[in-house]
This record gives C-alpha cells, sequence and structure tokens, in this order.
C-alpha cells in the first residue's frame, strides 16, 4: 500500500469515528465542513485516494457511499454474533433457529445498547434513496410499534422487508426511498407485522 498523507489520514480517522458513532457514513458535504475543504472535488480526490491505497470502498451515486473494509475494525472480545433472520416461519418468534439463516461476528461498540436486536441482508435498491444498498446488513432494534416514517423491518406474510412507515386510514403504506418503486399497501386483516425499527447499516466491501 502506498503511503497516506497526514490530511488523508486524519480524514479516514473521521470517517471511521463517524461511521462507529453513528452507523453510517459521512457524505461529502459533511467531510468537507469538517476540513474546511470548500470544493467537493477536493473531497473526492482525497477520497478516490483513499480507496486507491486500500483504506476506503467507494460507491458513486450515493450521498453516503463510503465503506471501510472489515480490517478497520478488527474483532475483540466484545464481540456478538449476530443472527441474520431470512423468511420468517408461522407462528414462531423472530429470533426461533428456523428463522436464522446466517450470523455476523461484529464487535458490540459498533450496535445499538439493546440486546433485542437482528440483522436482515438488504436484497435489491428499494432503498438506496437512504443510502442503504443491496448486500449491505440493516441492523434492527426489535419492538412492535413505530412512528410514522421511520425505517422498518416489516413482517409481511412471512418475509422481513425493509420500508419505511406510513399507516393511515384502514390501511398502512410500506414506502421505498427509491422512486421507480411503488408503496406496498397492507390492508386490514392482511399478515402484516412490524419486527423492529432501523438501528444502523453495515455495508461490506
Amino acid at each position: 500500500m502506498r503511503e497516506v498523507t497526514a490530511r488523508q489520514l486524519d480524514i479516514y480517522n473521521y470517517v471511521k469515528e463517524f461511521i462507529l458513532n453513528r452507523k453510517y457514513p459521512p457524505t461529502i458535504r459533511e467531510i468537507g465542513d469538517e476540513f474546511g475543504i470548500r470544493s467537493t472535488n477536493g473531497v473526492r480526490d482525497a477520497l478516490n485516494a483513499l480507496e486507491r491505497k486500500g483504506l476506503i470502498k467507494k460507491f458513486s451515486n450515493q450521498a453516503r457511499g463510503i465503506a471501510l473494509p472489515p480490517s478497520a475494525f478488527p474483532p475483540s472480545d466484545n464481540t456478538i454474533a449476530l443472527p441474520i433472520i431470512g423468511r420468517i416461519a408461522a407462528g414462531t418468534p423472530i429470533l426461533a433457529e428456523e428463522n436464522v439463516e446466517d450470523t455476523l461476528t461484529i464487535d458490540r461498540s459498533v450496535l445499538p445498547r439493546s440486546s433485542d436486536i437482528f440483522a436482515l441482508r438488504v436484497q435489491g435498491d428499494s432503498m438506496t434513496g437512504d443510502g442503504i444498498l443491496n448486500g449491505d446488513i440493516a441492523i434492527i432494534r426489535m419492538q412492535k410499534s413505530a412512528e410514522r416514517g421511520q425505517i422498518i423491518a416489516a413482517i409481511v406474510d412471512g418475509t422481513a422487508t425493509l420500508k419505511r412507515y406510513h399507516p393511515a386510514t384502514n390501511k398502512i403504506e410500506l414506502r421505498a426511498s427509491n422512486p421507480k418503486y411503488l408503496p406496498i399497501t397492507i390492508s386490514e386483516g392482511e399478515d402484516f407485522s412490524i419486527a423492529g425499527i432501523l438501528a444502523g447499516v453495515i455495508r461490506k466491501c
């Protein structure tokens, strides 16, 4: 790996701390504001250099399209095996063994404090407007209710999906943040429940 300049290292450390503290990456503008870089091209040049040197991965056309490799967060004794949920068997608790398709070992420091958490593997591009990409791991804090507009893990006909929650009279709309997708409308009596709300996103390079 080529030598990293002091400014590049400062930006890398800022991105890493930002992700650790907020559970999602900063935007180009946020990085520029932090370091007094007025030109967005100046920030992009620094990020491009970090990507060439293997320290980050950039995703084009995404407001928060920066990811760090797993090596940026080395394992410690404070790790947890987080269950990744797939299709939900009828009548079973979310974390029942038959619903867990895989596990992800992760440091507790990047997780919300609640112990009632699980993960979903994002499939598709319906939530790209919120910087959530295909293949990302969504961290979900378990709860049965949500506020209007929150991103929830909804169970619809036994399948978990990540959408924004918009209740209305006699129906619920689950809205994507990618405008090419129409809302999913849930009417009274349909098989629907809230499994939890989005607490963070992990992106694998």
